[in-house]
This record gives structure tokens, sequence and C-alpha cells, in this order.
């Protein structure tokens, strides 16, 4: 009971001071014995661990991460995120290629200690201390551990015989004045760990390389290999392979040993056909780093310690030198990335230039100052090291390298246009407002946002910041921050103090704004005074970051003055001296993270002072910032009633989007010997916050046959114009969900056939159709889902009736289940029905006709003249018979026969209600799987006509000839009303009961950001 009050005592007074701690750091020694059996895949092996408690705190429990267990099972937070990401391999993976960690029993001090598992997460654990824990106190840690090595999936795994034996170990989690950091093991997402000794016992096969952290200590083993040195020389001197064939294990075992200081993991590599290669990296203070490079492939990594040398030299001069005396560079099995860092070696794939390869070293190499020596918490603020060394990485590309910033060659360039990668990919997701800010959970990053935004992002503002300052302080701050911090664990209220102390400029715009939320800056030239001294800018900043940006005074397109401006919000009236000058621009080099880069030029002279030079272009695809680009592009189209059309596709470039956007297509039709086309505005409204991400109104216009008229051989257009506003809801941008309502309504002008004697053999039919829809998809790879409600409304006037008027409701759920590997059972839902219908007891099924008895009608299967909207594409949407008569959509029922217009009254149509289920899957065969998919329908559709059948059902098989774009349907069995009608058109045969869809569309940017994942 003693024992009991002064633990409680303990902890509390412990507690007490927690809230007064100061910077401390925990101390975390190791020394691991470990045995390689490359045959079963496994290590065998004990650890014993120096935990030094520097903190102020008593401690009952200790955070362990046993990561190997996140390859352990498909319920992991691993397994979770691949998912996510639309990466299934280690999903789909059997149980022999999974990983695990086992066979652990804890001692504390000769104690045998509990280990508490994390329920939901595996790899994470608590081990219960049998006594507290009390500050400036020591324990020794010991316990045995077996690791089942997965195959590569991430990080830790094996190929064959070729081993990455990585987050490997039992790792106590890091405690700090902000608590514990116990963490799940995941692919995108780093770490954060102790620093210590390491001293590591590896047991393998004799003829293994081995690449590892630390210093090699086993002459043995420093002979081997210098042979290995000598073999590798003469075989890239000869160009031959050094090793032929699969190499056998030796079956001999030798023990080498490895001991690192002041280091937070380690990590080893081995692979009996490595080459080796040996240099050293020659410091400006005259220390030498022993470099090595440990490799498969030839053909690239023959210079690869050049390049490694190369890198520990251009880090050291500008951050701070090298503290360690070796740095290795390895190629080896890799499916987390290009590269992986550890402390003093790295990991690199497959990489397929000299270029990238130098670009990848690199990188990792620069990782050893950016969380090796500078140990933030990668997973909680990414930014820190990825986005960093990015940032040194590509001051080294534009180093060493010329044109790093175009990442097209220059022809594509003059056809393409010419922007650097690091702007482009900033401006395609942050127009759409779907860039994430950089300081936040890597956890929290859709994986194409890792990548622009974490890395890509991070390194732009920072070569910012460089360019605002001024190199030479950057580089003294940048130099004093790694001083400050090296070998602890920075946080960013850390790094920010160290440049807002030391710098006089306001650095909000960059460690308040920019980094850690997603305002935007769109700085715009709104007028320019002339005065006899002086010329007065009246500038905006449509945005709300205040960034800072150059003003530029250019007299023919050379800058002959420029200042930097401090940011703003709102207007502004700068003053600059007059001279003689041509214009004046915000960031002519485009260095800046300005939103719209269009408006940002103004003339000294001249009527149109802003406006942008227009410039007309075959195909725009990448915006050219200092022009208006209109692109001109020739189309051809087809229809079974304005027969081939030839045209022009006027439009905006592609990427990156503005906030309005416009297309017309105008073309004339050889047939019917008019004009037909479309027309498309809109513009945008996003917003940072709130549940509505963005807002369109829009317009869209078209003219289109849709009918012939045989009488006087002439064709019957329709003319549609339908104004539109769309609300786009926010959803997590990790996942591919997409939420979105419309209102819409369509303006229909109908050319009809006449025949009243005073009016013409033809006549026009205006009305209008009210739509409103919802959409929810969640296109998860495991079992993705659908959901659509639409609403349609109106009012007409018939033959019979002033006053008509529906309310059509159409529902529709689609699921799909995953039965194999890229293989899906699907089943749709579906239904219409009518709330409100004047003519819900006709018999009659709507058409385009002058009557207009009906208005409407839902079809089981859904046929052109079911699209009153004309929404769809139909090729012939009035045709009776012929190939194009036997198009559908799937839309309503789903069904797939189509006897056409003049066979709407006989199956399948409804004024009241119809119910439908599709069913179709793909085939577990290779290749032809996803093409050949069988299919069946079963339904009803209630009609008052008597006699109509109600129940019909069909089967057969789809082509899928392009996926969602153009299929083909092959009934096999079908009802008995089907077959009938089917026998009683004209020169009954199998090939009139083919079907096919067609459906063209633009991706959107969510659904090419899934394809790139």
């Amino acid at each position: 009971m003693n024992k009991i009050f002064l633990y409680l005592f303990l902890l509390i007074w412990g507690n007490g001071l927690s809230a007064q701690k100061s910077y401390f750091q925990q101390e975390v020694n190791n020394i691991i014995k470990v045995r390689l059996d490359d045959i079963s895949n496994t290590l065998t092996a004990e650890i014993q661990i120096e935990y030094i408690n520097h903190s102020p705190d008593v401690l009952d429990k200790i955070g362990i991460h046993l990561w190997p267990n996140a390859y352990s099972s498909k319920q992991t937070a691993f397994c979770k995120q691949k998912i996510l990401q639309r990466d299934l391999e280690f999903y789909d993976a059997p149980d022999e290629q999974l990983g695990k960690i086992s066979g652990l029993n804890f001692e504390i001090n000769g104690i045998k200690a509990k280990l508490e598992s994390d329920s939901k997460n595996p790899d994470m654990a608590w081990l219960i201390l049998p006594f507290p824990l009390l500050p400036g106190v020591r324990i020794s840690i010991v316990t045995p551990f077996n690791v089942k090595i997965p195959k590569t999936f991430s990080r830790l795994g094996h190929v064959n015989q070729t081993y990455q034996i990585t987050q490997w170990y039992p790792k106590p989690a890091v405690y700090d004045r902000k608590g514990w950091h116990l963490m799940p093991y995941l692919d995108q997402g780093e770490f954060f760990s102790e620093f210590g000794r390491f001293e590591v016992q590896i047991s393998l096969p004799r003829n293994y390389v081995v690449g590892a952290t630390g210093v090699l200590q086993n002459n043995e083993e420093k002979a081997f290999l210098n042979d290995r040195i000598e073999e590798s020389s003469l075989a890239i001197k000869q160009k031959v392979n050094l090793f032929s064939n699969e190499i056998p294990s030796s079956k001999e075992y030798k023990t080498i040993t490895y001991i690192a200081e002041q280091v937070h993991d380690f990590a080893w590599f081995a692979d009996k056909s490595f080459y080796v290669q040996k240099g050293e990296a020659i410091l400006n203070s005259g220390k030498k780093i022993e470099t090595w490079a440990m490799f498969n492939n030839n053909e690239y990594w023959f210079n690869a310690i050049h390049y490694i040398n190369r890198a520990i030299k251009f880090y050291s001069d500008h951050v701070g030198e090298y503290p360690w005396p070796q740095a290795t560079a390895v190629e080896s099995a890799l499916s987390a990335g290009a590269g992986m860092e550890y402390p003093m070696i790295t990991v690199i794939g497959n990489e397929a230039s000299f270029r990238s390869l130098d670009n990848v070293i690199t990188h990792e190499v620069g990782h050893n100052w950016f969380y090796g020596i500078l140990a933030s918490n990668e997973r909680e603020h990414p930014f820190m090291d990825e986005g960093i060394n990015t940032y040194y990485e590509n001051r080294y590309m534009n180093n060493f390298y010329r044109d790093v910033n175009h990442f097209l060659p220059p022809v594509l360039e003059k056809w393409l246009g010419k922007i650097d990668e690091k702007e482009l990919s900033y401006l395609i997701f942050a127009r759409k407002y779907i860039d994430q800010y950089p300081n936040q959970n890597a956890e929290n990053f859709n994986l194409l946002n890792y990548g622009t935004d974490v890395y890509m992002k991070t390194g732009g503002l920072f070569l910012y910041l460089e360019k605002y300052i001024g190199i030479e302080k950057y580089d003294e701050l940048m130099q004093l921050y790694y001083n400050t911090w090296k070998f602890k664990h920075p946080y960013p209220e850390d790094f920010k103090s160290i440049f807002v102390k030391s710098d006089t400029n306001n650095l909000d715009w960059l460690f308040d704004n920019a980094l850690n939320n997603n305002t935007k800056a769109d700085y715009k030239i709104c007028k320019i005074k002339s005065r006899p001294n002086e010329r007065i800018i009246t500038i905006k900043n449509k945005g709300a970051l205040k960034m800072p940006f150059i003003l530029s005074e250019i007299k023919n397109n050379k800058v002959v003055d420029q200042r930097w401006v401090t940011g703003f919000i709102g207007k502004n009236k700068i003053k600059i001296s007059k001279k003689d000058i041509d214009m004046i621009m915000i960031d002519p080099k485009y260095e800046s993270y300005d939103l719209y880069s269009n408006n940002n030029i103004i003339k000294t002279q001249g009527l149109f002072k802003k406006t942008e030079p227009i410039k007309l272009s075959l195909l725009p695809i990448i915006d050219n910032k200092a022009r208006t680009e209109i692109g001109i592009t020739p189309i051809i189209g087809f229809n079974s009633y304005n027969g081939f059309m030839t045209g022009l596709y006027f439009s905006k470039p592609l990427l990156p989007t503005r906030y309005w956007d416009f297309n017309i297509m105008p073309m004339y039709a050889f047939k019917s010997k008019s004009i037909a086309g479309r027309v498309h505005a809109s513009i945008r409204k996003y917003f940072l916050n709130g549940p509505i991400h963005n807002i369109n109104i829009g317009v869209r216009a078209k003219r289109y046959g849709y009918d012939d008229d045989r009488i006087h051989l002439s064709t019957l257009h329709y003319n549609k114009i339908m104004p539109y506003i769309e609300f786009n809801f926010r959803t997590d941008l990790k996942k591919s969900i997409d939420s979105r309502f419309g209102y819409y309504i369509n303006y229909i002008k109908d050319e009809v056939l006449s025949f009243k004697l005073d009016s013409g053999y033809v006549t026009y039919q205006d009305y209008f159709i009210h739509q409103m829809s919802y959409k929810y998809k969640n296109d998860r790879i495991l079992s993705p889902y659908e959901f659509n409600l639409a609403m349609e409304f109106q009012k007409f006037e018939s033959a019979t009736s002033l006053e008509n008027k529906y309310l059509r409701i159409d529902l529709d759920l689609t699921k799909k289940l995953r039965i194999a590997k890229k293989r899906y059972f699907e089943i749709r839902f579906a239904s219409s029905f009518y709330p409100l219908n004047t003519q819900i007891k006709s018999t009659a099924i709507s058409s385009r006709n002058v009557l207009n008895t009906t208005r409407g009608s839902a079809g089981l299967a859904f046929q052109g003249y079911h699209d009153n909207t004309n929404d769809e594409l139909f090729l012939g949407r009035s045709d009776v018979s012929g190939i194009w008569s036997q198009q559908v959509q799937i839309k309503q029922g789903g069904f797939k026969f189509a006897h056409g217009l003049t066979q709407r009254d006989n199956i399948g149509n409804s004024n009241s209600f119809i119910l439908a289920v599709n069913l179709s899957s793909d085939l577990p065969i290779k290749k032809i799987g996803k093409w050949v998919r069988p299919y069946f329908d079963i339904g009803y559709s209630k009609k008052n006509l008597a006699g109509n059948p109600q129940y019909l059902f069909s089967g057969g098989i789809n082509i899928s000839i392009f996926q969602d774009y153009l299929d083909l349907y092959l009934p096999i069995i079908q009802s008995k009303a089907i077959k009938e009608l089917y026998l009683s058109l004209d020169h009954p045969s199998y090939l009139k009961q083919i079907t096919f869809s067609l459906k063209l569309k633009m991706l959107s940017m969510k659904e090419l950001t899934q394809m790139i994942n």
C-alpha cells in the first residue's frame, strides 16, 4: 500500500512539473544482435536498450513501436492508407508475403515487464514499467525478438534475397515537452525518433555485401569489401556484368559489427550481387568523409560516388558540416517513393538517367541534415524535412545543371507553353482550391498533394524567402538553425524563431500563413497615374495572403529598376520616380505564388494599358502568362441528321484553369447544309472554408439536328440554352469523393412539322424544363458506389389541355463489389416515379411532335426519345430503324434493348412508375476479363395500356470497347415480350437486337488525380 501511495505521489509530482517544462531530450542507446536466415527470410535478434529519462517527469510507461507488425494483417494503418491511395498490392498479397515481429519478452533491470498492445494498431504498444522511472534515472530494457521479413511493399522487405532491413526492431517512441509521440507505421508519413548510440552485430551468409548505418568495425569484412571494389571497378571498366547468374548463399556465416554515435535510427541492406565503390568527400575544414556506393545497375551508378561526394560538400557548405564519418548510397528494391533516408545511409530505387540518379541521391543524402541531424517530427510536420530539403535539392540541381525548372523539352514548350514544374503544379491545384498547406500531418495529404505541397510548394516558398531576404542572409540563418538545433528535435515554432528574431523583415506571410493555411495572394495592377516627377501605381490584392512581391519597371522587355514591396491585403498606392519605361510589372520572372499573373502588368502609355496581347494557338495545353491565348482546334462530328460536320473548337488553354471558362464549337453540317455546334461559358467562385467548396454559374447552348423531315427532305433542329448553377461540396481530399448539387433551366426550341395551312411546313415549339440533381460518388477502390437523385419539372400545353405538368423523380444507386484484382461485380438499383403528372393515366409515351400529348415519360431502356433535354449524345435520337436507332444510355431503368421510337407505346415505358435492377460483372480472366462482361437486367414498368407487360428481364454479354465510353450489348436471354416485339419488326434479325452506348466526356480534376494516383 505504501508503494502505491509513493507511486501516485511521484506521478502527481512529475505532472506538476510538466507544466513548467523547458526543452529536454530523452536518450536511447541500443545494442542489437541479429541473425539473417535467407531461406525463411527471417531475423532472429535480441536488443538491449539503455533508456535515460532526461525529462522532469516521472514515467510509468514507455511507448514502443513494433513497426514490422504494420505488415501483419490487412487491418493495419499501413494497409488502410495503401487502400485509400488505390494501391492494393499489399491487400492482395498472400499470407506468406506478409511480415511481423514476434517473440518479445521484455525485462527492465532484470524484472519482467508487461507489454500492452494498442487495440487498433498492432505496431504500437505500451511497455508498462514495473517501477516509476524518475528524472535523471536510466534503465536497461532487454528483449529477444523475431522478424518475418515481408515482401517489399514499402520500406522493410525483401525481393528474393535482396534485403532492406529498416524500421525493424522494437523502438521507443519520442517523449518530449509535448508528450508521447507513438504512431503507426505508414508508407506516406515518416518518423520521429530519439538520438543515441547503436552497436549492431549482424550475422548472415558470408558472401553478402552489407551497407549500413554506422562505421564497420571488422577488418576481415573491410578486406572483403575492398576485393569487391576491385571486382566492380574491373567489370565497370570492361562494361561487363559482375554476376551473370543467381548467386547461391554461402553456407558459412559471418558476423559484422557497426557502431553509430548520435543517430536516431539504424538501417542495413544486404545483397550478394552488389557492385561496390568507395570514395572520399573532403570538406572545407579538411575533414574527410568516407563514401560508399552499392548497386546493381552498372549503367548509371558507376558515377554515384561523385554525386554523393558533391552532395555532402554542397550541404556542408550551405547548411553545416557533415558530422558523421561515412555516408552510403545503396540501390535496392523500394516501394515507398524513389528513395528513403536513414542516418549515414540512403536507399535509392531504379533511376533511368544520370541526372535523375544525381537528383535522387542528392535529395536523400540531404536528408542526413533535414531529419538525420535536425530531427523534427516528420509525421506531424513533414515540410520541415521534405520541403526544406527540396529547396536545397533544387538549389543543387540549378547549380550543376541547366534548365532544371522546365520539365518539358524545348520543342514541346514551343507548342504547349513555357512554364516551370513548380509553378504549374501549384497553379493546377491552387486555382481549384484543392491544394493543402504544407504544415500539417502527413496523413492528411492525398498522394499527389503530398508531392506538390509538402515537397514542391515548400521548396518554392523557401526559394522565394531566399530571394526576399537575400541568399547571404538566408544561408546565415539556416546555418544558425543548424548549429542551434543539430541532434535535437526542433518544431516549426523553433525554426520560425531563428528567422523572426534574426531578420527585420516581417515573415508572417510565410510562417503564419503560406505554411499554415490555404490563403492565396492575387495581386492586380488596377491603374497608373502619372505626375511630373513620379508615377502612382494602384495595386489590389484580391487574395488574403500578404506575400511580398517585386515591382519592376521595364523598357524594351528589359528590367531597368525594381523593388520589393511589402505584402498587403486590399488596395495600396505605390509611388515610383518617373523614368522612360514601357510598362510596370509585378514579378516579371514569375517566381511568386501569385494566383493569376495575367493582371500583373500595365503599360505606361496607350488606350488599353492592361489589355494582354491576344494570341491564337493550335490546341494550347498550358496557359501563356504574358498574353490571352485562345485555342483553335479543327474538329469533326457526326449524327444521323446533320451528317458529317467539321468546324473549329475555340477554347482557353487546358492548364492551369482560370476562374472563368469558355468554349465555342461552330460546325458546318454537310448533309443538312446548316450550322450546328455548341457554346459553353462559366464562372467559378471558390471558398476556403465551409461546406461548399465552389459554386459554378454558367450557360450552355447547342444546336443539332434531331430528326429528318422526310416530306420536304430537310432536317429538323433543336436549339437549347441552359443556364445553370452548381454547388460542389467540400469533401476529404484523401478520398475520391464527388458531392454536388445543381439546378438547370433548359430552354428548348424545336423545329417541328406543322400541318396548319397558314404556317408553312415547319413551325417552332419552345418549352422550359427545370431540373435539380444531387450526386454523391465515392470512387474508393474496394467498393465504390454512386448515388444520383434528379427531379425534373415541366409545364406544357397539349392538344387536349392548356395546363399540363409533371414532376418526375429519378433515383439510382450503383455499387461495385471487388471480386478479384481489378475485377468487380456491379449492381445498380434505379427507379423513376411521379409525385405529380397530369398525364399519369395517358397510354401514350412522350416524343417530339406538335401534338405534345405527353411529356417526360420514363423508360426501362433509355433511348433517344427519352432525352427531352438533349443532354446525352445520341447519333440518331429519333431514328426508327438502322444502327443509330440501336443506341441506348445507361440511365433510368438501364436496360439494353432498343425497339425504337415507333414501339415506344408497346414496351418498357411509363408515365407513372418504373423500377429496375441491373447486374453486371467483370470476369476473373486475364486480359479480357474487363472487356467481356455478362449482364442481367430485371425491371417493372407500370402502364395503363391493357395487356402491356409490366415485368421484363434481359441478359447477355457486354463488350466494353472503351470502358465507360463505348460499349456493345449482345443479348442472350430476354423476356418473351422483348423477343416478340423484335420479331414483329420488319426484317427481324439478331443484329438488330445488338445495342450500344456511347458517352463522350471530359475528365474532372478529381478523376485525373485518381488516374494518376
